[in-house]
């Protein structure tokens, strides 16, 4: 009996009497050019295995990964560090999240790095990641350096390591110059322990002030001023944030005249001058007897070429007349001048300040703060407001947001879940439904929703999209159930899961899923985790079969398999650990985890001849052979001799309810290309499963199976 559905996929039946099929730790390949039931048409390759590539000090979980533009960075969050990786792999860190677990978003312009972890959105401008890398202890405000890897230590670089905190920067030289000894920083805390350090020059160094909300710069030493810097001084707030360059924006206005007969959220127009896309417009925010504007809040930002003549008249929404300004209009462009930053401050004394290029963006950005999902269109950064049906988009090519850029998922009633730009265009992914906008050049928000792209399909885990062939794929729910995975046919969600891939997923926890795609040897696999069921399920679209990618511990035990991320560099496909700061390369030439034996697992189908009494003679798995090695040491420093790799058969009779003990034959030693792995004299039975597992780190390719066996007669 050849090929009797021996090589197959996962597929277990909610009892196991119908089909209890396991593939866990090999993949279905098929063989497109030998016909339907001939030998070999499918056979199991091994999951790639695990080589760590970095090993980030802090130890924690690597929270989401992505290749800048240009291939030449690799963006990684570890815990709450944002670590860049150069070509040749040195992680050094660029800054630091309010935040330690949780999945994060990552994208990019080719201009600036966007993060968001749900309560905070965060920018990196996009720089040379380090200039020196040394080992230091931190006391008060004296850098102690005892060793240097790499570079020279100045004054004015950023400093950056574990335990450091946000926006420390090297002010001054104490006995050292560049290399060994003590240096002062501007912020005072306490790193006892040595710790890898790295320093990089901060953005721009200047002198200035700043009133209110306006930054007001008389010198620059050096370096440039950008949209999104962190502002750092020793009279400066924390975290204060360029929000906007001069170069003709208007700064600030003052009421010379508040008219009369205005109401509360009246709009009002700034008259005259030439501007760009919007003239400045505020909203009244307060008014006294008569109707006469006390207040304003500024509804759009107004950018000119030529400037309106003071004292300026406004035209309003409402009936209200009179209503005249004295605006303010920004200078910096880089240099001196003025810019706009946030938060409003005083800070009278002149004084050096510097720009960092890594910055919190301050809670008054757009229209709401924080984001769980951030994606790029258009040179527009777009991402949700959780909890609600907003979402926003920030200016283009800018990691700030205009106070009016945002709209809601309004096809439907369910809160906006997560968001995925496919062909750019917008999908918004609900609780229960999904719709799709684009980008229409509108204002003040850009977006517009397509007409017909609404779907009954919303998304019940917000990490659990990911791009796949050319759409997406995504744990599904909707106002009848959940835990469908979909993927997207244009505007159509059609199912991909089975119904033993669903079957593990019912009445479970699973809004913790989380989801990457990868792509090797031919073959794109979406891989999708479940952290509360230790669960991972993988699908390969170009066979459409799905298999269990296990991670396995020393008691034999499986757990969810270690990627938590992917990323595509170096020629690499890498994944981050969901625990320990590892990155791995996905190798298909190392069979372990990193070290730790992987468990593979083929359990076949039910052999049932009427339920007659069946008697099996021979069964016969045919591995490719000779792949026995001469043995392999792990990084434990244990050697694990595969010279004879062993396969492990076991049945059951029963359906699978109980199983025989373990029989061991081998696969083969390196070279004996004959081998043949054969179990004999197996016993009787009405209803047989069989199950081999291999554990032993060689290219355990299973090709075929054959049985010989014949029916009784009652």
């Amino acid at each position: 009996m050849a090929d009797f559905g021996f090589v197959g996929p996962s597929y277990s039946a909610p009892s196991i009497y119908q089909d209890a099929q396991e593939c866990i730790n090999w993949r279905p390949e098929v063989d497109p050019l030998k016909a339907p039931g001939t030998r070999g048409v499918v056979a199991l390759y091994p999951t790639p295995g695990l080589t760590s590539v970095v090993a980030f000090q802090n130890q924690a979980p690597i929270r989401g990964m992505r290749t800048l533009s240009g291939s030449t960075q690799l963006i990684a969050v570890c815990g709450q560090y944002v670590y860049s990786l150069t070509s040749t792999f040195i992680p050094t860190i660029v800054g630091q999240l309010n935040s330690t677990t949780g999945q994060v978003g990552i994208t990019d312009n080719g201009t600036y790095v966007y993060i968001t972890d749900g309560t905070y959105r965060y920018s990196w401008r996009i720089s040379s990641p380090s200039t020196a890398v040394f080992t230091g202890t931190i006391s008060g405000t004296t850098l102690t350096v005892t060793a240097v890897k790499n570079g020279t230590i100045g004054v004015s670089q950023s400093l950056f390591g574990v335990g450091i905190a946000q926006e420390t920067v090297i002010t001054g030289l104490g006995t050292g110059s560049g290399g060994v000894g003590t240096y002062t920083i501007n912020i005072s805390q306490t790193v006892s322990t040595a710790e890898t350090m790295n320093s990089t020059a901060v953005a721009a160094v200047f002198t200035g002030t700043i009133s209110a909300t306006t930054l007001s710069v008389t010198a620059v030493a050096s370096g440039t001023l950008y949209l999104g810097q962190t502002v750092q001084g020793s009279g400066v707030t924390s975290s204060t944030v360029i929000t906007a360059l001069g170069n003709n924006i208007v700064l600030s206005q003052s009421i010379v005249s508040g008219g009369t007969g205005y109401a509360v959220n009246d709009q009002v127009t700034v008259v005259g001058g030439v501007y760009g896309s919007t003239p400045q417009v505020y909203t009244v925010s307060s008014i006294t007897t008569g109707g006469v504007v006390s207040g304003l809040t500024v509804y759009s930002q107004g950018s000119y070429t030529t400037q309106p003549i003071n004292n300026v008249s406004t035209t309003t929404t409402g009936s209200g007349t009179g209503l005249t300004l004295t605006l303010t209009f920004g200078t910096g462009a880089g240099g001196t001048g003025s810019y706009k930053v946030s938060p409003s401050q005083t800070e009278a004394t002149s004084e050096t300040m510097y720009a960092l290029n890594f910055s919190v963006l301050p809670s008054s950005d757009g229209a709401f703060s924080g984001a769980d999902i951030v994606d790029i269109v258009d040179n527009y950064f777009v991402y949700n407001n959780p909890g609600t049906q907003q979402w926003a988009a920030s200016g283009i090519l800018s990691p700030i947001t205009p106070a009016l850029s945002y709209g809601n998922k309004d096809g439907a009633p369910d809160n906006l879940v997560s968001i995925i730009v496919d062909h750019r265009e917008v999908y918004l992914m609900g609780e229960e439904s999904s719709e799709v906008w684009v980008d229409a050049g509108t204002f003040p928000f850009p977006f517009q929703r397509i007409p017909g792209t609404s779907t009954q399909h919303g998304i019940v885990a917000k990490f659990s999209v990911a791009r796949l062939g050319n759409s997406f794929a995504y744990l599904s729910r909707n106002i009848r159930g959940q835990s469908q995975i979909m993927m997207m046919n244009g505007y159509i969600p059609q199912r991909i899961s089975t119904h033993a891939v669903e079957n593990t997923l019912v009445n479970q926890y699973v809004q913790d899923a989380v989801a990457f795609t990868y792509q090797l040897e031919g073959h794109e696999v979406y891989v999708i985790s479940f952290p509360t069921l230790d669960l991972t399920w993988a699908y390969d679209i170009t066979t459409s079969m799905w298999h269990k990618w296990l991670w396995c511990d020393n008691t034999n035990t499986y757990h969810r398999c270690r990627a938590n991320c992917s990323a595509v560099f170096q020629n690499m496909v890498l994944v981050g650990d969901w625990q320990n700061g590892q990155i791995y390369e996905l190798d298909p030439n190392n069979y372990t985890d990193n070290g730790q034996n992987i468990r593979r697992l083929r359990r076949a189908p039910h052999l049932v001849t009427d339920l007659q009494r069946q008697f099996f003679d021979e069964f016969q798995i045919q591995f490719q052979p000779g792949v026995g090695t001469t043995g392999v040491s792990l990084p434990t420093d244990v050697t694990k001799t595969t010279t004879y790799p062993q396969a492990m058969l076991r049945w059951s009779n029963d359906g699978g309810s109980t199983w025989s003990r373990e029989y061991w034959v081998t696969i083969g030693q390196e070279g004996k290309y004959k081998n043949r792995a054969i179990w004999r004299r197996m016993g009787t039975a009405r209803d047989r499963v069989y199950e081999v597992v291999v554990t032993d780190p060689v290219n355990a390719v299973i090709v075929s199976a054959n049985l010989k066996a014949s029916e009784g007669e009652n």
